[in-house]
């Protein structure tokens, strides 16, 4: 395979191969430089062709048929005569200061989410769990990033046990905010105290837009809601309600048919409405007078 041909196929699309060197059967290196001529100082924008030295960097790319890929760049120092000092090139597709490019990182997203575990990433990748870890977790953060937006105007607010605080004999909750409108979980905070929320929440903008936030019935949601959203009106939520009326339901129940799990009005006051015909619906309300 020709050096035009690995350039266009397999390498980033500035730089080209001026060598290439085989160590073992698992790794391959092709030495590589950039093609340009001039480069622009990142800190005024004044273009240079005047090179003040040289330097070589290694950095790793994805595989190719299970090889893995070292690129040993010899890049580029100019001199910026306005600034009086040198600035290294940049290459498109390598982040400055890291050792790996891009296109290594992306395929590291998708094998955590295509593979079955960490190991056969870390195996065929050849490199260390840590640093999986550490790319895929820069990738969901700017997922992330791209997918916030202002307040919607319809929000629900409810915590959920988080994990056991053996320490100090407590539960921890974490606290899930919905946007009601696009049907997504929006944001997800540690605790669920008003200052804790209020604080993990103020990177979001547009608060004054929401018009409506559904909560359950407890102080710590209402107060922060009132004080975080001024422009909403509150709304309990509906499971919440029940569960309050649930017990009180099932008192008068038991005041007028008893709890013995044999009587068939008990089976027929416990099942959904809608799943009652009108023979059981007419046996339920007579108290069990008509007879089938």
């Amino acid at each position: 395979m020709s050096y035009e041909t690995i350039t266009n196929s397999l390498l980033l699309p500035e730089l080209k191969v001026v060598g290439h060197t085989f160590t073992t059967r698992a790794f391959s290196y092709y030495h590589c430089e950039k093609a340009s001529k001039m480069e622009v100082c990142p800190q005024c924008a004044t273009p240079s062709q005047s090179v003040y030295d040289r330097r070589l960097v290694v950095i790793k790319d994805a595989p190719v048929r299970d090889k893995t890929i070292f690129l040993k760049i010899r890049k580029r120092r100019f001199w910026c005569k306005p600034c009086q000092k040198p600035f290294t090139e940049s290459i498109q597709g390598i982040t400055k200061g890291h050792k790996t490019t891009q296109r290594l990182k992306r395929s590291i997203h998708w094998a955590c989410e295509n593979f079955s575990d960490l190991e056969k990433v870390r195996k065929h990748f050849r490199v260390s769990s840590g640093f999986i870890f550490k790319t895929y977790y820069e990738h969901l953060e700017r997922r992330r990033k791209t997918r916030l937006y202002d307040w919607p105007k319809t929000i629900g607010i409810d915590e959920h046990s988080f994990r056991r605080n053996r320490r100090l004999g407590i539960t921890e909750f974490a606290t899930v905010l919905v946007d009601y409108p696009n049907r997504r979980v929006m944001e997800v905070v540690d605790g669920k105290s008003g200052p804790a929320l209020s604080l993990q929440l103020a990177h979001i903008p547009g608060r004054e837009n929401v018009r409506n936030v559904i909560v359950d019935l407890c102080d710590p949601f209402k107060n922060f809601t009132r004080e975080y959203f001024p422009n909403a009106r509150l709304i309990a939520d509906k499971f919440h309600v029940l569960r309050l009326l649930n017990p009180a339901i099932n008192r008068r129940r038991k005041e007028i048919t008893g709890d013995q799990r044999t009587n068939p009005i008990r089976r027929l006051l416990l099942r959904n409405g809608y799943r009652l015909d009108y023979f059981q619906r007419v046996f339920s309300l007579d108290g069990g007078s008509f007879h089938q």
